[in-house]
């Protein structure tokens, strides 16, 4: 404890930030996993579905209402206009409210179409428009603070409000038969309470709801990359919304816990992402290109494995997580954990692109495979069923990172980096084993003691390489450690 206590007292400012949010991230994401098991039990599946389309919808409308200055163009505004950072932090609160009071008059005006098209009636987008509006107003606050390199506030509020989404909504959903009301109603009033504390903070620190400086900048800074958060949008949720649109709640429901259980992957992917971007840029400003080639190689390898751990688990996952009335749930899983780790190998790539400035090239690619995953999942869930959702997910992200494999190559062709900057045909066999590892997993399915076989063998090999696997995420984080 003593050697801990040393080398976390040597950290920076940026490090032990970088440290608690992680933390934060990982208990969020935890209990909203560990949570599934207690709302599939407590909801019916069409409750447990109308839960998950409103949380997508959310997504949508927050786009809009907000352009996603909150969650990611604070940052660019509060290093142009360093010297009145509260000023700037409460003026873009006050044009995302605004952009929200105009969504919701938009609302009112077409109010039975979207109620219609959103399969949600009155009272749950009334919550909605209560949470777009306070919401934001707390991811304000929590990003200004991470800015500022400030951990202990935003960690207190965080476990505060993750704590007291848990308990209020198990006990709304227990005292009422408007069991899906409750759990969204549960976690708005939670969500929106810290955030109205967080607008009023904001707003008497800076002083200003408005200055059109500062809205002209975070527009023109936001706007031109809407359409790249609209295709971010649409690959994480229109499957989702399809599903519940041509196959009805109780589907979205199972396909929604299929979703949860692939949330192991995105944890493992979130573990490394936070140190292994900041670390490449330095690698790349240093022209270190072998040591990119040998630890990206390292890290696929990495994620694929926890891919292949998802999909063996899967059954087990699912009667953890839910009833037998979920159990469709196991044939989802394996294509939307390997579709996570297609999505992994797209940001890789990506890293490199945005190091080099090729913004306009990401923003096309994502226009278009939005395009296609929109496509795809409206034929398939109609001819398929909503399995297909599931492969479409894969389809999308391979497509998408072979894109991005390609954008990357003339990138290194143009600055004329031979032999590419990383492992190409190894990233190659280890993205072929993925899909062919996702058909195998799902063979095993009726096959308990094969796959438990399997498993085992897995685990045994971990051990064996457990030093090289330790060794590997230090450096990863000893590389941000160096670059902060």
């Amino acid at each position: 404890m003593d050697y801990l206590r040393k080398q976390y007292d040597k950290m920076s400012p940026a490090v032990r930030t970088s440290v608690w949010f992680t933390f934060c991230n990982f208990l969020q994401r935890g209990l909203s996993f560990l949570t599934v098991p207690v709302f599939t039990r407590l909801l019916t599946t069409e409750e447990y579905g109308i839960c998950n389309v409103y949380f997508a919808w959310f997504e949508v409308f927050v786009l809009f209402t907000s352009l996603k200055i909150p969650y990611e163009g604070l940052n660019n505004g509060l290093i142009r206009y360093e010297k009145d950072k509260d000023g700037y932090t409460s003026s873009v609160m006050g044009l995302v409210m605004s952009l929200t009071v105009v969504m919701f008059g938009v609302y009112h005006l077409v109010k039975r179409w979207i109620d219609s098209a959103t399969g949600l009636g009155g009272c749950l987008m009334l919550l909605m428009f209560v949470q777009l509006m306070f919401q934001p107003a707390l991811m304000l606050w929590i990003n200004r603070q991470r800015f500022d390199f400030e951990y202990r506030k935003p960690v207190i509020v965080t476990v505060l409000s993750t704590v007291l989404n848990l308990v209020i909504t198990v006990l709304a959903v227990l005292n009422t038969t408007y069991k899906a009301e409750a759990r969204i109603g549960g976690f708005v009033i939670v969500q929106s309470f810290f955030g109205m504390v967080s607008a009023v903070i904001l707003l008497v620190r800076g002083k200003t709801f408005y200055k059109k400086e500062y809205w002209k900048f975070a527009l023109g800074f936001n706007l031109p990359l809407i359409f790249y958060y609209i295709s971010q949008m649409v690959m994480g949720q229109s499957d989702r919304i399809l599903i519940n649109y041509f196959a009805g709640s109780g589907k979205a429901a199972v396909y929604g816990v299929a979703y949860s259980a692939a949330t192991i992957v995105q944890l493992a992917i979130s573990s490394v992402n936070g140190s292994l971007y900041p670390w490449i840029y330095k690698k790349l400003k240093e022209k270190k290109i072998q040591e990119i080639r040998s630890m990206a190689s390292k890290i696929c390898m990495f994620v694929g494995g926890i891919t292949l751990l998802a999909g063996l688990l899967a059954p087990d996952i699912v009667r953890i997580m839910a009833t037998e009335e979920y159990m469709e749930a196991v044939w989802i899983i394996a294509p939307v954990s390997a579709g996570v780790f297609f999505s992994f190998l797209y940001m890789l790539f990506a890293s490199v692109e945005m190091y080099y400035g090729e913004n306009r090239g990401i923003s096309l690619i994502s226009i278009l495979c939005s395009v296609i995953n929109i496509f795809l999942n409206f034929v398939g869930i109609q001819l398929f069923g909503y399995y297909a959702a599931g492969w479409v997910t894969l389809l999308s992200y391979i497509f998408l990172a072979l894109l991005h494999y390609l954008l990357m190559r003339r990138i290194c062709r143009s600055h004329h980096i031979s032999g590419g900057i990383l492992d190409e045909r190894f990233l190659a066999v280890i993205s072929a084993g993925v899909i062919l590892m996702s058909f195998a997993v799902m063979a095993l399915y009726r096959l308990g003691n094969v796959r438990y076989i399997v498993l085992l063998l897995i685990i045994v090999t971990v051990c064996i390489f457990r030093k090289k696997l330790y060794r590997l995420l230090r450096q990863i984080r000893k590389g941000e450690t160096n670059e902060r």
